[in-house]
């Protein structure tokens, strides 16, 4: 769905890509990672045009975005930024509904789909529409941000560092409101952070880069599993193990009782990592696992996590 040829840019002396290839999948959650000045805001830019490349070309939908009329190219894609952008003067339904406005949809239309939007992100419309961006918090204004986005149902979504101005409890549930919808909705995502461990967890395929270069490009657990370069390795750093086990499920994991229930429970939908911190918190080497309804299925042990996490990659 979004695809990059050779692009370079440079400012003066300075090359900001250089000479990025990448494809990102339709329908998946691609991250642009990397430490700040790496080129990852650069070349999501060059998807709607906001940056023009120097040399090279950006394909959406098989189309060579250098000749779609830049207008009509960003109201076909969904921008969400940190800064979120919302107009100030301007109630919630109404920033909501911009881009439907600018598209020509009838009023009573757009204002029932902004209406939609504002459920569809977990804001009931009754208490938010009417209320102005200074009456909303940072994680309800984040959640107006996408809203105003996805209205128009573009394939494709753009999303850079759409969480980093919220605090962290706030910022965890934004990605778990953001992984349900993309469950449901299936956009072609390209999503910039500098943050590994949001990578880690919303990500279809990381892309790492570097001084304008793509050092590695691969789903998170090969990523954290084989880094191919130093500057991968010294990237991930040594919260790589922690990292792995929160990609594993728990459920592929879960052995049958053999006898005894462990004190402490932990239900099987939840990850490797979430079991290891609660045997490390409880000083235990078992949990007992249980099911939707609080049946017990079976127990997992420690020895069994690390050895989950210690297997080599196929």
């Amino acid at each position: 769905m979004i695809r990059f040829e050779q692009v370079v840019k440079r400012y003066g002396e300075v090359e900001a890509l250089a000479g990025v290839s990448l494809e990102v999948p339709a329908g998946q959650v691609v991250t642009l990672l990397g430490p700040s000045g790496c080129g990852k805001t650069t070349l999501l830019r060059t998807v709607n045009r906001l940056i023009e490349p120097t040399a090279g070309t950006v394909f959406v939908a098989e189309q060579d975005v250098r000749g779609l009329d830049e207008v009509v190219l960003r109201r076909g894609i969904g921008y969400v930024i940190q800064s979120i952008g919302l107009f100030p003067h301007m109630s919630v339904l109404e920033n909501v509904m911009v881009v439907l406005r600018l598209l020509g949809w009838p009023k009573e239309k757009r204002e029932a789909r902004a209406r939609e939007m504002l459920v569809l992100v977990g804001l009931e419309p009754h208490i938010f529409a009417s209320r102005f961006p200074r009456e909303l918090s940072g994680g309800q204004a984040q959640r107006v941000g996408l809203a105003r986005a996805l209205a128009a149902d573009p394939p494709v979504l753009l999303m850079d560092e759409p969480f980093g101005a919220v605090d962290p409890p706030t910022r965890e549930r934004l990605q778990d409101e953001f992984l349900k919808l993309q469950s449901e909705l299936r956009k072609t995502v390209l999503f910039v952070t500098h943050d590994l461990e949001e990578a880690v967890k919303i990500s279809d395929r990381i892309c790492l880069m570097n001084a304008g270069r793509v050092e590695q490009y691969d789903p998170p657990e090969v990523l954290l599993r084989n880094p191919k370069t130093p500057f991968v390795q010294s990237f991930l750093g040594p919260s790589r193990t922690l990292l792995r086990l929160s990609r594993i499920p728990l459920d592929a994991l879960v052995e049958p009782l053999d006898g005894h229930h462990p004190p402490l429970t932990i239900h099987r939908s939840a990850t490797a990592r979430e079991a290891f911190s609660s045997l490390l918190a409880g000083g235990l080497r078992t949990l007992t696992v249980t099911d939707e309804v609080g049946r017990v299925v079976g127990l997992v042990r420690l020895e069994t996590l690390l050895k989950a996490v210690s297997e080599e990659e196929p």
